[in-house]
């Protein structure tokens, strides 16, 4: 037992035997083993992963700016970014409550401005039981012609205006004839 016990401890002692037929295979030549990086690929992974770390630190402090920073040199100093002289006004929460109502405000009257320069677009509601009436099927609306009374229109008013143009020529002779 002891003798199994070294052997699987120290795989680096080869194995003595005494059979002259006894044969095995290699476990990391077999065709189907892994296939095993050289050195020059496991430095290069190791760089990639390292950058990959310092990239992910780099992230985490740029997105929580609230996490403090720690240092191991008790030399370092550093001054407060909002309390330095040249800082911007900070708003107090009056003014930034009066700012957000206004735009609120804006996009309410951007909203009405679009839907009433834009009547072609289409209304959209929540409300199941909002309804509306037709604006040109009330009761109060203005007859509309029918296609014989429009054609019949057109026609009257291209014979208002040659009879305009005959009569604006025979007032006023001393215009020439233009053709």
């Amino acid at each position: 037992l002891k003798s199994l016990a070294v052997d699987f401890a120290h795989p680096e002692v080869g194995v003595v035997t005494s059979d002259t037929t006894a044969t095995a295979h290699c476990y990391f030549d077999r065709a189907s083993a892994p296939e095993q990086e050289d050195l020059e690929a496991a430095e290069y992974r190791r760089q990639v992963l390292e950058d990959a770390a310092a990239l992910k630190k780099l992230a985490v402090d740029f997105a929580h700016p609230e996490l403090g920073v720690v240092t191991s040199d008790p030399t370092a100093t550093a001054r407060c970014y909002f309390d330095r002289a040249s800082a911007p006004q900070q708003e107090d929460k009056e003014e930034v409550e009066y700012r957000r109502q206004v735009l609120a405000d804006a996009m309410a009257l951007k909203k009405l401005a679009v839907d009433y320069a834009h009547p072609e677009l289409a209304v959209v509601t929540s409300d199941t039981a909002s309804t509306a009436r037709c604006y040109f099927d009330r009761a109060s609306a203005p007859q509309q012609e029918s296609l014989v009374d429009v054609q019949y229109r057109q026609q009257v008013l291209e014979d208002a205006a040659a009879l305009k143009s005959l009569a604006v020529d025979f007032a006023h002779p001393e215009v020439g004839v233009v053709t």
